[in-house]
C-alpha cells in the first residue's frame, strides 16, 4: 500500500454535509493520510489489530472470511463513502477479517487515536459511526438470510437486490456472488443464465440488474 501526498477530493468524512464541527473536520484534515492500492493488496490482514480507521475515496474494498479449513467467503464490500473497520474505533481487538482491494482503490487514513478523541466531542461524528455500524449489521443479517435460502435462484436474486446501486445495478462478480452465497462460480453462472432466459434478468457492461415485474 503506497502513501501518496496527492489530495483526495472524495474523502467522504470530511463532506460539509455531515456538519461535522469546525473544529473536527480541521484536526481530521491534518491527521489523514492518503493511500493509493493495487488490486487484490491487503490493506488489512486477518488477526490484525488496526491503527488506523479508513475510508474508500476510489475503488472497493472487499472483506473475506476464511474458515477453519480455508475456504473464502466474501462478507461485505466498501465502496466510496464507506468507513473500515467499525469495530476498531471502540475495541483494542483484532480484527477477524481481511480487506482486499479489488483493482485499484484510494484510501484516506486516520488515526484511531485520534478519532477516538473526537467522537467523545463532535456528536455528529459518533452519529455517523454509529449508521455506518448498524449498516454493517444489516450486512450481516440478509447474508444469514440468503445462506439459509434453499434455492440458487432464491440466493443469487436475493444478492442482486442486495448489492445493487442507485441504478438499480449489482456490480458483483461472478466469484463475488460465489463467495457471498457459498455457491460455485459455476453455479451462480448457470443461475444467472437461467434467470436471463426467463427474463428475470438484465445483463449488461453495467452490471446485473433484476427486471421489474
Amino acid at each position: 500500500m503506497k502513501h501518496s501526498s496527492k489530495q483526495c477530493q472524495n474523502c467522504f468524512l470530511l463532506n460539509r454535509k455531515l456538519k461535522l464541527k469546525d473544529t473536527t473536520a480541521t484536526a481530521l484534515l491534518r491527521a489523514k493520510s492518503i493511500h493509493q492500492v493495487n488490486s487484490a493488496s491487503c490493506v488489512i490482514s486477518q488477526g490484525c489489530l488496526p491503527m488506523s480507521m479508513f475510508c474508500v475515496a476510489e475503488g472497493k474494498i472487499n472483506t473475506i472470511e476464511r474458515d477453519l479449513e480455508g475456504r473464502e467467503h466474501l462478507v461485505s464490500s466498501f465502496t466510496a463513502n464507506h468507513l473500515f473497520p467499525l469495530t476498531s474505533t471502540v475495541s483494542d481487538e483484532p480484527t477477524r477479517l481481511e480487506y482486499v482491494a479489488e483493482g485499484k482503490s484510494r484510501l484516506c487514513s486516520f488515526p484511531l487515536k485520534t478519532v477516538r478523541e473526537l467522537v467523545s466531542t463532535d456528536s455528529n461524528l459518533a452519529l455517523l459511526l454509529l449508521q455506518s455500524a448498524c449498516q454493517r449489521g444489516l450486512d450481516t443479517y440478509e447474508r444469514v438470510v440468503i445462506l439459509q435460502s434453499k434455492s440458487a435462484v432464491e440466493k443469487v436474486l436475493r444478492t442482486l437486490e442486495h448489492f445493487k446501486d442507485e441504478d438499480g445495478f449489482c456490480r458483483l462478480t461472478r466469484k463475488e456472488i460465489s463467495l457471498w452465497t457459498n455457491l460455485t462460480v459455476e453455479t451462480v453462472i448457470r443461475t444467472l443464465t437461467s434467470l436471463e432466459k426467463k427474463n428475470r434478468v438484465r445483463k449488461c457492461s453495467q452490471g446485473v440488474q433484476i427486471t421489474p415485474t
